[in-house]
C-alpha cells in the first residue's frame, strides 16, 4: 500500500535529478530560468502583444491586424492561419519591381476608413500570400551567432544544398553591421526588436522610434494626410522609459521554444537526417555565450531543425524579391512545433487535414519539395523512395515537434486523460518510438516514479483551487488519496455532512471512493483538533441530534453502536484513517462524530452519515 510519506520520499529522492532538467514549457509559456524581473516583463508584453488597437491609439490609416496576437494566435506568439499580401511587378528578365511607389510590396488589407483601402494595383503581375511565422523561442534564435548561421552556408552538410545567408541591417543599429537575417519568410530580419517596430509598423499602421512614419495608402501621401490623425511617432515611452516595441520585444524574446517529445531517440529522426531533410532543417545549434545575455537564453543547446538560410525552392517558392533574395528563395522554417501548425507552407497551400496528410499527401509537404527546381529535390526523391512504414515514421518523429512531455492525446492539456494513462503505463519498459514514451521524462527506459514526480511539476488539474495541482497534493502529502487514483480524496465522493457542528473548530469528511463495494476506500479525515490531542469517534446507527452542552451537539443515536477513543491526533491537529469496505453485505447506515476534550472543555465535529459494507 502507498503512503503519503512515500509521496514525499519520492519527490525527495528526485529532487537534486530534476532541477538539472525540468519538464519543457508548453507552447506559448515562458522560457524556464527567468528571473522574476524577466517573467514580470515578459508578462507585461503579452498582454501588450494581446491589445487591440483603436485609430486613436495610432492604429492605420492602413493595417492588416488590429493586434499582434491576431495573427500570431495558435497559441499567443506562435504561428497562425492569417494571410498577408505581397505583390510586384515581373518583367520577364529577371527584374522585379516591388511597387514601392504604388504602396508595395506588402498589401495592408485593411483601413479605417475606406477612402483609404489599398489594392493590388492593375500593373501587379506577381502576387503572393504568406502565412504568420512563429515568435516561439524567439530570443534563442537571435541568439544564435551570426558565424554559426554563416557556417552552414561556407561548409553545406551536403553538396545538394546550397543555402545563402540574408545579411540584413537590424532597424535599431543602422550604422552597424550587417546581421545574420533569421526571421520572416526571406530571412529578412536578424533581431526581435527589428521584427517588432516593422510589424508595428507594416501590420499595425503604428509608427515607432524605429520606423517613424505610416504607410501611405498605395503610396497615395494625400490620402495619408487626410486619415492620420495621431503624430509619429505614435509609439512612446511608458513611466519606465520603455515603448511597446520594447514591451512586445520581451514577451517574444523570452517566450520558450516548442517542446519534443521524446526528446531523442526516435527512429523517425535518424531516417529523417539519412535521407536529407537535415541537410536545411539543421537539427541543433547552441546559442551565444554572450555575457550580456540573460542566462535563460546564453549557451543553450536548442532544436529548431532549421539552417535559417534561404534555399532555391524552384517553382514551388513565392517568386517576390525581397531585399537580398530572389524570388525563387525562401527560408527553411524552423520545424518545432510543426505538429500543431496548420496551415504549412508560405502561403497556406497545404491545409487541413491531419499532418500525415499534410507532409504525406498530394500536393502536401514533400511533394512541394519535389517540385520542379527546388534544391529539396533529392531529399524529397529520397524520402519518396522509402517505404510506407518508414515514411509513417518520419511522421511520428514530425509528430514530437511540438508535443509535451506527459500529453497521452496530444491536446496540449495535461489533465486526468493523460494521468489514467500514465497510471497505466507505469512500471512498464517503453522505447521512444511507442506512445508511452511521452511519459518517460528521464529516457531511462521506464515509466516509474521518478518519470511521476516530473509530471507533479506540469500536471494542469487543481480541483480543491488551492493553487497546487493535484498531483503536487497528493505526491506531498497535503490531500489524502486512500483509493490509491493520484485524485484528492476531497474531489471525488464526499458521504453527507450532517452539520451539527458546535462552536469549536473541529471538522469531520469522509470522501474517496463510495465505500459499498468490497475493497473500495476512502479516507476519515478530522482537522482543527488539539495539536497531538486525543480523539474520540462516536459511532451509532441513526442520527438524533440534541444539546449536551451549551453549544454542542451530540448526533449519533443513543445507545452508540460504539465509541472509538484510541486515536491521537498528530502535530497539526489532525487525524487521517482508511476506511475499506468489505464483502459482506447489503450495505449499512452508520453516523461518525467525532470528539476532543481540552480538559475542561468538550468540541464535537459535525457529523458523517456513511453507507457501509463492512467485513
Amino acid at each position: 500500500m502507498r503512503s503519503s510519506r512515500s509521496f514525499v520520499f519520492i519527490v525527495a529522492a528526485t529532487a537534486s535529478t530534476l532541477a538539472a532538467q525540468s519538464p519543457q514549457p508548453k507552447m506559448g509559456a515562458p522560457l524556464n530560468g527567468l528571473t522574476a524581473g524577466q517573467l514580470q516583463r515578459f508578462q507585461a508584453g503579452r498582454v501588450d502583444f494581446t491589445h487591440v488597437f483603436q485609430a486613436s491609439q495610432g492604429l492605420g490609416p492602413i493595417f492588416n491586424q488590429t493586434s499582434c496576437g491576431s495573427c500570431h494566435n495558435n497559441p499567443v506568439g506562435g504561428p497562425g492561419g492569417q494571410f498577408v499580401t505581397r505583390f510586384g511587378y515581373t518583367d520577364g528578365k529577371g527584374n522585379f519591381d516591388p511597387l514601392t511607389a504604388l504602396g508595395g510590396s506588402l498589401l495592408q488589407a485593411n483601413a479605417i476608413n475606406l477612402a483609404c483601402q489599398e489594392f493590388v494595383p492593375a500593373i501587379a503581375n506577381t502576387t503572393a500570400q504568406r502565412i504568420t511565422t512563429s515568435a516561439l523561442g524567439m530570443g534563442l534564435i537571435e541568439a544564435i551567432a551570426d558565424a554559426a548561421i554563416a557556417a552552414r552556408e561556407t561548409s553545406p552538410p551536403s553538396p545538394n544544398v546550397s543555402g545563402r545567408v540574408h545579411w540584413v541591417q537590424p532597424l535599431e543599429t543602422p550604422a552597424g553591421p550587417l546581421r545574420a537575417g533569421r526571421f520572416g519568410w526571406k530571412a529578412q530580419v536578424a533581431t526581435t526588436l527589428t521584427f517588432s517596430g516593422d510589424a508595428a509598423q507594416n501590420e499595425l499602421g503604428f509608427s515607432n522610434r524605429l520606423v517613424p512614419f505610416d504607410n501611405a495608402p498605395n503610396g497615395n501621401l494625400v490620402l495619408l494626410a487626410q486619415w492620420d490623425s495621431v503624430p509619429d511617432p505614435e509609439d512612446g515611452p511608458d513611466a519606465q522609459g520603455n515603448h511597446f516595441i520594447d514591451r512586445v520585444t520581451d514577451f517574444q524574446r523570452f517566450l520558450a521554444a516548442p517542446p519534443q517529445t521524446p526528446r531523442s531517440g526516435m527512429t523517425g529522426a535518424t531516417i529523417f537526417q539519412n535521407v536529407g531533410c537535415a541537410d536545411c532543417h539543421t537539427v541543433s545549434f547552441t546559442t551565444s555565450n554572450d555575457p550580456s545575455l540573460e542566462a535563460a537564453i546564453r549557451n543553450k543547446v536548442i532544436r529548431p531543425y532549421s539552417d535559417f538560410l534561404v534555399h532555391d525552392m524552384g517553382i514551388a517558392a513565392d517568386f517576390i524579391v525581397q531585399g537580398d533574395v530572389n524570388g525563387q528563395e525562401l527560408r527553411t522554417p524552423p520545424l518545432w512545433g510543426v505538429r500543431k501548425r496548420d496551415p504549412l507552407w508560405h502561403d497556406g497551400r497545404i491545409v487541413g487535414g491531419t499532418l500525415q496528410s499534410r507532409v504525406l499527401g498530394p500536393g502536401g509537404v514533400i511533394d512541394q519539395h519535389a517540385a520542379f527546381g527546388s534544391e529539396a529535390l533529392p531529399s524529397a526523391t529520397a524520402f519518396q523512395a522509402l517505404s510506407p512504414a518508414d515514411q509513417l515514421k518520419v511522421v511520428a518523429f514530425l509528430d514530437s515537434l511540438g508535443r509535451r512531455e506527459f500529453d497521452a492525446n496530444g491536446d496540449d492539456v495535461l489533465d486526468q486523460t493523460d494521468l489514467a494513462a500514465f497510471l497505466a503505463a507505469r512500471g512498464g519498459a517503453y522505447g521512444p518510438d511507442t506512445p508511452q514514451a511521452v511519459f518517460d521524462f528521464d529516457q531511462n527506459g521506464w515509466v516509474d516514479n521518478q518519470d511521476l514526480a516530473a509530471f507533479a511539476q506540469v500536471y494542469e488539474v487543481d480541483c480543491n483551487n488551492n493553487g497546487t495541482n493535484d498531483l503536487q497534493d497528493v505526491l506531498s502529502g497535503f490531500s489524502a488519496d486512500a483509493n490509491e487514483n493520484y485524485r484528492p480524496d476531497e474531489c471525488e465522493f464526499c458521504q453527507p455532512n450532517l452539520g451539527f457542528a458546535g462552536a469549536g473548530t473541529l471538522a469531520l469528511k469522509v470522501c474517496g471512493d463510495p465505500v459499498v463495494t468490497t475493497g473500495a476506500r476512502a479516507t476519515f479525515e478530522v482537522t482543527g483538533g488539539q495539536p497531538d490531542g486525543p480523539l474520540v469517534v462516536a459511532i451509532g446507527f441513526a442520527s438524533n441530534p440534541y444539546l449536551i452542552t451549551p453549544t454542542e451537539y451530540l448526533v449519533p443515536l443513543e445507545p452508540l453502536a460504539a465509541v472509538v477513543d484510541t486515536f491521537l491526533l498528530d502535530g497539526t491537529g489532525k487525524k487521517r484513517a482508511v476506511i475499506q469496505s468489505g464483502p459482506f453485505g447489503p450495505p449499512m447506515t452508520f453516523v461518525l462524530q467525532a470528539a476532543t476534550f481540552s480538559g475542561t472543555v468538550w468540541d464535537l465535529s459535525n457529523a458523517v452519515e456513511i453507507l457501509f459494507t463492512h467485513w
